[in-house]
């Protein structure tokens, strides 16, 4: 056979191919398949992200221990704290805790803790030990943490400049 014919005989344009559709493979036993071909939305599991003192970027808690909305009567989701907003968590990690001291708030008498960071001892928030109104005892238990203190770490993320197109990966020495 001459170079000519061989290239003839297998060029993609002279192959017969079948006209079968696609391959799919066996359900598992048990299971239905769905009707449509469209992928299923699912709900995403909570990333867990850490929150940190701002001064020290000491771990302090993550989102997912924020107290669910749940739990929260309607009219009490607005928390203040003395530098502005604040948000109730479920728990805390390497802090200081004063001693118990009675605060006279805009919702009634509460005992409070005063929470600072173990690092580097900036105020970070308060442990509500009791609230003395019966309406306010739901607080109780919780720690109320002043946002402006606090700053949201992106775990294994490292953000890079992007480079310029046509830059090249070697080093910039020009010698």
């Amino acid at each position: 056979m001459s170079q000519s014919e061989l290239q003839r005989k297998y060029s993609c344009s002279t192959l017969e191919r079948p006209q079968s559709t696609l391959r799919r493979l066996p359900s598992l036993p048990g299971s239905a398949r769905p009707q449509s071909h469209q992928p299923q939305a699912r709900p995403l599991p909570p990333i867990p992200r850490p929150l940190v003192c701002k001064r020290c970027k000491s771990y302090v808690t993550c989102i997912s221990s924020l107290l669910p909305l749940s739990k929260i009567p309607a009219r009490s989701r607005a928390f203040r704290g003395f530098n502005g907003k604040a948000s109730l968590f479920t728990e805390i990690h390497h802090v200081n805790l004063s001693h118990p001291t009675v605060h006279l708030m805009n919702t009634g008498a509460h005992t409070m803790e005063e929470i600072s960071c173990s690092t580097c001892h900036t105020y970070l928030g308060w442990h509500i030990v009791r609230a003395h109104s019966s309406s306010e005892r739901w607080k109780e238990g919780h720690y109320l943490l002043e946002l402006e203190n606090l700053t949201a770490k992106m775990d294994g993320v490292v953000l890079r400049k992007p480079r310029p197109v046509g830059s090249s990966s070697d080093s910039d020495d020009s010698s």
